[in-house]
């Protein structure tokens, strides 16, 4: 019966063994987690104040080039209003080269204008470029605070980790040697047990051995002993016929009994 239930239970330990849950994946703390999302955000600012920067460098270009057609503009308009001033200080000057002079001295004004306006957009670019680049620097900064954040959390969690699994070995060390020790305990109490089954064993077949030979000695006696009782009783029915008394013979109670004559050499 014992076998046929050991038999019963043995496939339900093979079934919950193969149902064992999976290795657990090792936990990363949520500052770590937040370090490496800063480092992210603070990656990705750098990478949009570095587009900013680009932009406000392709834009600040566009605007140099514009003053230079705009001072070529100017140049051409000014040399225009030299000439047509020539013109109109010559003596054969008329009132046509006079207005001609003064609608060049008002566009060589405009285009004066127009220039200044570039130059004061170029300055608010220069203006926006150097945010920009500050900007850049700032969140670089900032960037490699996060880094070392981050490296700082990541080495924590690190050393977290690695006194976990020292902890872990330790705890399977000791475990380790508490079975072994159970089991050489089981072992030796094992072999203490079948070496007093073995003696306990000894001593039954020594007991057996002494009953058997004490049964033997003790039948030995009893025969011996009923051997000398008959003995006994017809040594005590002699002497019982000794002690009888004798028949009356034709002497008399007082007449002695004729003693042996006895011859000396």
């Amino acid at each position: 019966m014992a076998r046929a239930k050991k038999k019963a239970v043995t496939p339900r330990k093979k079934a919950t063994a193969s149902k064992a849950s999976p290795a657990k994946k090792a936990v990363v703390s949520k500052a770590l987690l937040n370090a490496e999302a800063k480092v992210k955000q603070q990656q990705k600012a750098i990478e949009q104040a570095q587009k900013t920067v680009t932009q406000v460098g392709t834009k600040l270009e566009r605007e140099r080039k514009k003053l230079e057609t705009e001072l070529g503009k100017l140049t051409k308009l000014q040399a225009d209003l030299k000439t047509k001033r020539e013109k109109a200080r010559a003596g054969t000057a008329t009132a046509a080269a006079k207005r001609a002079v003064v609608t060049a001295r008002e566009r060589v004004a405009a285009q004066r204008d127009k220039v200044k306006d570039v130059r004061d957009q170029i300055r608010l670019v220069r203006g926006e470029e150097q945010a920009a680049k500050k900007l850049v620097t700032r969140e670089a900064r900032k960037l490699r605070t996060a880094e070392r954040n981050h490296t700082t959390k990541l080495r924590e969690q690190e050393r977290k980790a690695a006194k976990k699994a020292k902890a872990a070995a330790k705890k399977a060390a000791l475990k380790a040697k508490a079975a072994e020790k159970k089991a050489a305990a089981k072992a030796k109490a094992a072999a203490r047990k079948a070496a007093a089954k073995e003696k306990a064993a000894e001593l039954k077949a020594a007991r057996k051995a002494k009953a058997k030979a004490r049964k033997a000695a003790a039948g030995t006696k009893a025969a011996a002993k009923r051997k000398p009782r008959a003995t006994a009783a017809s040594t005590t029915a002699k002497t019982k016929a000794k002690k009888a008394p004798a028949k009356k013979s034709g002497r008399g109670p007082g007449r002695p009994r004729k003693q042996p004559v006895t011859t000396g050499n």
